[in-house]
C-alpha cells in the first residue's frame, strides 16, 4: 500500500464531495493492525445489548433474556462505565433517560460491523444511519440474543487490515474538515452541519480509529486530528 498515494486518493475524493482536509494532515499509519476480531465483535454485541436494553419494549426483548445475552458473552467488560450504568437501570428508567440519545450507538455499531463483513460500508454522505441498514445489521447480520460471540465470529468476513486502515484514514481527515468546520471555516459540504452532522462522522472514526489501535480502550481511543 503506497501511503502517499493512498493520501492523494483520499483527499481528492473528499474534495470532490465537499470536505476541506488540511493539507498537512500525515499519511496513514501502515503498520496498523487490527484488533482481534473477538474484541470487536464482543464490543458490537456489546452496543447490541444497550440498545436494546433502552428501546426496545419487554415484549420484544425480555429483560432476562437481555441479561442472559450480557452474561454469556462478558459484554460488561466491553462497555464503558457510563454504558453499563444505563444497562444497570431498570428497563423504564433507561429508556426514559436515554431513548432519545441511544441512537449514537448505532453509528458506532455499523463501522464494527463493516470490518467484520457487514455490507454497506460507512458513509459520509449518510448524515444518520438508514433504517433498512440498522434493521439489517440487527436482525440479520447479528446472530441475536441467544447467540455468543463465536456465532458472529464465524459467519464474519473480517475485511483486511489495509482496508480497514484505508477507511479509517478516510473518516480520519473527514473529521478533521468537521473539526475545521466547527471553528467557523467552510470545510464541510454545504448543508452539511458542523454539530449535528458531524457527530455522526465523529461517532463512525471512534470505532474505525478504535480497531486499528490495538490495546487502546474505547476512552483512550485517540480522536485528535
Amino acid at each position: 500500500m503506497n501511503l502517499d498515494q493512498v493520501k492523494a486518493e483520499v483527499i481528492e475524493n473528499l474534495n470532490a464531495m465537499g470536505f476541506r482536509p488540511a493539507n498537512w494532515l500525515p499519511t496513514p499509519t501502515g503498520s496498523s493492525r487490527l484488533r482481534a476480531a473477538h474484541e470487536i465483535a464482543s464490543r458490537l454485541m456489546a452496543l447490541d445489548a444497550l440498545l436494546t436494553w433502552v428501546a426496545f419494549s419487554e415484549d420484544d426483548a425480555a429483560s432476562d433474556r437481555i441479561q442472559k445475552y450480557v452474561v454469556r458473552n462478558r459484554l460488561l467488560d466491553w462497555l464503558c462505565e457510563d454504558e453499563a450504568a444505563i444497562m444497570d437501570m431498570n428497563r423504564s428508567d433507561a429508556n426514559q433517560g436515554h431513548v432519545d440519545t441511544i441512537g449514537w450507538k448505532l453509528e458506532n455499531m455499523w463501522p464494527l460491523a463493516w470490518v467484520l463483513g457487514f455490507e454497506p460500508e460507512p458513509s459520509l454522505a449518510a448524515l444518520q444511519i438508514p433504517d433498512e441498514i440498522t434493521n439489517t445489521m440487527i436482525f440479520e447480520f447479528l446472530p441475536g440474543l441467544d447467540a455468543t460471540v463465536d456465532d458472529l465470529i464465524s459467519k464474519a468476513n473480517v475485511r483486511a487490515s489495509d482496508v480497514v486502515v484505508r477507511m479509517e484514514y478516510v473518516f480520519y481527515c473527514a473529521h478533521n474538515a468537521v473539526r475545521s468546520a466547527q471553528l467557523g471555516e467552510s470545510t464541510v459540504p454545504a448543508g452539511f452541519h458542523p454539530i449535528i452532522h458531524g457527530g455522526a462522522i465523529h461517532e463512525r472514526r471512534h470505532s474505525l480509529t478504535w480497531c486499528v489501535t490495538e490495546n487502546v480502550t474505547w476512552e483512550e481511543t485517540d480522536l485528535s486530528t
